[in-house]
């Protein structure tokens, strides 16, 4: 009798530890919380980055046109003025790939008729005129030589093309990727910097970087326009690739110590 309440009351004893223990875990679960950590305290700010690229690539687009009554005459007589422009830019040196078609147009058109006594005066409305035909070839060159670049617009000139537009100045791949790295670099040191200034006012002190995001941003080069050939004999010379300014703006999250 007395050893069989013996060992109920071990029994009832272990239950009542284990209870409390899991009691214990409960409580300290539901007070500690651990599933939520202490979210440090940040700071964001955002920065830019600048460096400087000499442009070694050029695009120039130019139209050549022909009118004639006959359409399918006009795009013949059309081809051989492309085909010669496009033979003297290879012998001036510019490669096949370098050679594209934008676009090719064709219709009636009126033809422009101009003052009489003053021919390089060009009247407003214009008057209507013979109707004709026309077709209108539109490419685009570039120019990765710049020694050649006026060359290139004499040829343009000299083989009756117009609407010249450009140069549009840009970089290849290569040298952009290493103009970044380096705008990159001046962003993050410019950031930094930023978020010390502020943390300081703070009372604080900057840490590890949490995050951050970028943004790119690149200087546009003013485009060289000209509508004939005495325009751009005055416009040629100013074809200089100068540099462009390649700015890398970043947005970076620092931990505050």
């Amino acid at each position: 009798m007395l050893k069989g309440f013996s060992k109920g009351n071990t029994i009832a004893i272990a239950l009542i530890v284990w209870a409390l223990v899991i009691l214990t875990i409960v409580l300290a679960t539901f007070i500690l919380k651990p599933w939520q950590t202490n979210k440090s305290e940040t700071i964001s700010v955002s920065a830019a980055g600048k460096s400087q690229v000499t442009p070694n690539i050029a695009k120039l687009s130019a139209t050549v046109s022909t009118n004639n009554d006959n359409l399918d005459l006009a795009r013949q007589q059309n081809e051989e003025k492309v085909a010669s422009l496009i033979n003297t830019l290879k012998d001036l040196g510019v490669l096949e790939k370098d050679i594209q078609t934008q676009y090719i147009s064709g219709g009636e058109t009126y033809e422009i008729q101009s003052e009489p006594a003053r021919p390089d005066i060009q009247i407003y409305p214009p008057p209507i005129g013979k109707q004709t035909n026309r077709i209108s070839t539109t490419f685009e060159i570039t120019i990765r030589d710049f020694t050649i670049a006026d060359e290139i617009i004499a040829a343009f000139t000299q083989n009756g093309a117009t609407n010249i537009y450009g140069p549009q100045l840009t970089v290849d791949d290569q040298t952009l990727e290493e103009a970044k790295s380096e705008a990159r670099k001046d962003a993050v040191a410019n950031a930094r910097k930023k978020a010390s200034d502020l943390a300081n006012e703070l009372g604080k002190k900057v840490g590890d970087a949490t995050t951050v995001s970028e943004q790119e941003d690149f200087g546009v080069p003013i485009p060289l326009i000209a509508r004939s050939e005495v325009d751009l004999q005055q416009k040629a010379s100013q074809i200089q690739p100068g540099e462009n300014e390649v700015t890398v703006t970043i947005q970076v999250e620092f931990e505050l110590k």
